[in-house]
């Protein structure tokens, strides 16, 4: 929170994708195509000069919407969109389960050199 009790102002999306193409680039990742798997799922992870891109790949690539998959999580400098978005339902197939800020912890966790 700011001086006052006001709340912090959101970064713009221009703004967010930019501080997570430094991350990558501090990381090494930038322009890496990662995998992860987490729930049993298998994701693509991907940040470039464009967006930041979680996908999740599908093991039965003729079910839709996907086609091998579909993304989860997207930061472009216009719109930030993630699957975890309210309302969350358990029975909901498409939802990662996690936020933009917990597929960020992810990939710290599994591709930051210690």
């Amino acid at each position: 929170m700011m001086a006052g009790g006001e709340p912090t102002p959101k970064p713009s999306p221009a703004e967010l994708l930019g501080r997570i193409q430094a991350r990558f680039r501090e990381l090494g990742l930038f322009g890496s195509t990662l995998t992860l798997t987490h729930g049993g799922e298998k994701y693509l992870v991907r940040c470039d000069s464009l967006a930041f891109a979680v996908y999740r790949l599908v093991e039965k690539c003729h079910l839709p919407p996907g086609r091998p998959g579909w993304p989860v999580c997207l930061v472009t400098a216009e719109t930030v969109v993630d699957e975890t978005s309210p309302p969350q339902m358990p029975e909901d197939e498409f939802d990662s389960g996690l936020s933009l800020q917990d597929w960020l912890d992810l990939i710290e966790t599994f591709f930051a050199s210690p």
